[in-house]
């Protein structure tokens, strides 16, 4: 898996000159794997799943990515909702669990009316394992060159110069490539607002002279895959490009005086569709608030919106499911617990439903075996439930990684041996359609490592090291894979 091949199709490119409390109603909106919620209104939450889903098929074809179905929830929540969520009221951020993407933004970002929840998408596709472990001003620059997209009946125009970014680089010499290309996320230069500014504008720049402009596109490629695969920035430097730092920084300030270009992508309208946006009840909009704020790590408030949705309706699974996983998050064992009973009186559950419970069963059956707690219940009852939970939902839906995943690990710490042979067996398969899927391939390894199957482990292993997230990620592949070796 490269972090992507960088060549520009000629077909489709053509040269031209140069707050705390929540909004009153919600809409959702489910189209293909995404799933929108926004404080608009109906024709807002069609509109934009159907325009994320064409810019999905023009972006795949742009970054020449392989196909994937990542189920992605959209939320498009008032400035100061998502202020209160992620500190930031004209930002766009989002979540990548392993197994499906959560974007938020605002409904009034920049002004420009999808480029919140496409800057958020493009990102997402940088750690979603079709393009992984990528320095960070490519995770920066080509969410910033892609978001600004323009939708028209039969095609969509991206990728296009950005006046600001333009402006800042042309009033500013550049950072020294030398320097910029090693800038981490971290960096405490990026705290410096007038060095950030250059920086973002910088990250733009480079990202759109290699997809846009086709510039150094054989050498870029070579470069961010040695990164991928390892190597130190100056080692895949040395070995991509034959001259220096210097030199680089003459010619992307030689290119800044050539004509600009832009994506023109047919990418025709989508198809008239049966399903129909529908208004939230103040309930289920609760419940979803929940379940966005335990993503973003706030229990407090997920706890709180998830208690107000169950006092309505003490029926509600999402509420419920949210109500567990923060209680055992807190350590809340017998509540968490108390919450997946009550759950499983609500059926059908949904496929995700089911799966949470699972997590929840596992880990409490977990905590009892450490003697950590004591629920009234022993670990085999909490474990056997957990695996109901696991299989219904592989039953109701065989792609759904999560539940595939949560089945291994419980297999794993629970060291059953016939148990995880006979699911190395049935999840291969599954493993082969979903090969970009480095969370599952993870989950499956340490379950194999812990159970003796030391040919599977090192199978599965080999797709978790080359899907790894991050480096530390992918450093515990490789050791895993070297114990494994050892046998």
């Amino acid at each position: 898996m490269r972090c992507f091949q960088l060549y520009v199709l000629a077909t489709v490119l053509l040269s031209l000159a140069t707050g705390a409390a929540a909004a009153d109603e919600y809409w959702n909106y489910a189209y293909r794997d995404f799933d929108v919620t926004t404080s608009e209104n109906a024709g807002s939450a069609l509109a934009l799943a159907h325009n994320v889903a064409r810019f999905d098929t023009a972006l795949t074809h742009i970054l020449t990515l392989t196909e994937a179905h990542v189920s992605t929830h959209i939320y498009v929540l008032p400035a100061e909702q998502l202020k209160e969520l992620i500190g930031n009221s004209s930002g766009a951020s989002f979540r990548f669990s392993g197994y499906e993407v959560t974007v938020v933004t605002s409904d009034t970002i920049r002004n420009y009316r999808y480029w919140g929840p496409l800057f958020g998408y493009t990102g997402s596709l940088l750690v979603n394992g079709r393009a992984l472990r990528c320095p960070y001003w490519f995770q920066l620059g080509v969410p910033e060159l892609f978001a600004n997209t323009e939708f028209e009946a039969d095609k969509l125009k991206t990728g296009g110069v950005a006046g600001g970014y333009a402006r800042t680089l042309t009033l500013s010499n550049l950072i020294p490539t030398r320097t910029f290309l090693r800038i981490q996320s971290g960096d405490p230069q990026l705290t410096n607002a007038r060095f950030w500014e250059l920086f973002e504008a910088e990250s733009w720049y480079l990202v759109y002279e290699i997809f846009v402009q086709g510039k150094l596109q054989e050498e870029f490629g070579h470069y961010l895959r040695l990164l991928r695969d390892g190597k130190s920035e100056a080692d895949a430097f040395t070995e991509s490009f034959k001259f220096s730092y210097e030199d680089l920084d003459k010619v992307l300030v030689k290119y800044m005086s050539e004509p600009a270009r832009i994506f023109i992508v047919p990418v025709p309208r989508e198809p008239t569709d049966p399903g129909e946006p529908l208004r939230l009840s103040p309930t289920a909009a609760k419940a979803r608030l929940a379940e966005l704020n335990l993503q973003w790590g706030r229990r407090a408030e997920a706890l709180r919106w998830g208690t107000e949705s169950l006092q309505a309706d003490p029926k509600n699974e999402l509420a419920l499911s949210v109500v567990a996983r923060a209680d055992l998050q807190d350590g809340n064992f017998d509540a968490a617990l108390a919450s997946i009973n009550k759950l499983d009186e609500v059926p059908p559950a949904s496929v995700s439903a089911l799966t949470d419970g699972g997590e929840v069963l596992s880990w409490v059956a977990y905590a009892v075996s450490s003697k950590k707690a004591a629920v009234g219940v022993e670990v085999q009852a909490l474990a056997e439930r957990a695996k109901e939970h696991y299989e219904h939902a592989i039953s109701m839906n065989p792609e759904y990684l999560r539940a595939w995943a949560g089945l291994a690990y419980l297999y794993g710490w629970r060291r059953d041996n016939a148990a995880a042979h006979a699911l190395v067996g049935r999840v291969h398969p599954v493993m082969e359609k979903h090969t970009d899927s480095g969370a599952l391939a993870q989950a499956v390894a340490k379950m194999c490592s812990a159970t003796g199957q030391y040919s599977d482990g090192i199978f599965f292993g080999d797709y978790w090291r080359d899907d790894a997230l991050t480096d530390k990620d992918r450093e515990q592949a490789v050791a895993l894979l070297v114990r494994l070796g050892a046998h």
